[in-house]
């Protein structure tokens, strides 16, 4: 699949997201999340956006556990790629603490609040 067309389907996914279709949008994201897997390698950033579009669904859908698996992989890829200063790697540490916070990973939220400074 070319990478516009990639693009475009998680931006579908987003779309039925949004509409709370998020039965119908969670195999759009599967299917753009395997393909930049497969094209793009695990640690690009558009491989890396659609793990965290992904994880914001599975979360809305009441699948915490393994939406916050994704946001670590997510976390995790960014701070490696850009590095822990980034605006980027703060956005999806703020985004993992979050859910913590809601899913009693207090320990683990603390441990990224003094990492990350947030």
């Amino acid at each position: 699949s070319h990478p516009s067309t990639l693009t475009s389907l998680n931006h579908l996914a987003s779309l039925l997201k949004k509409q709370g279709k998020l039965d119908e949008a969670e195999p759009l994201f599967r299917c753009a999340l395997e393909r930049r897997e497969e094209q793009l390698g695990t640690s690009h950033p558009n491989t890396l956006t659609s793990v965290l579009s992904l994880a914001g669904c599975l979360r809305e859908a009441g699948r915490v556990v393994e939406a916050t698996s994704l946001f670590r992989r997510e976390l995790e890829g960014c701070a490696a790629s850009l590095g822990d200063e980034d605006k980027g790697t703060i956005f999806s540490a703020r985004n993992l603490v979050l859910l913590l916070d809601q899913t009693e990973g207090t320990e683990e939220a603390r441990q990224l609040r003094a990492r990350f400074r947030l």
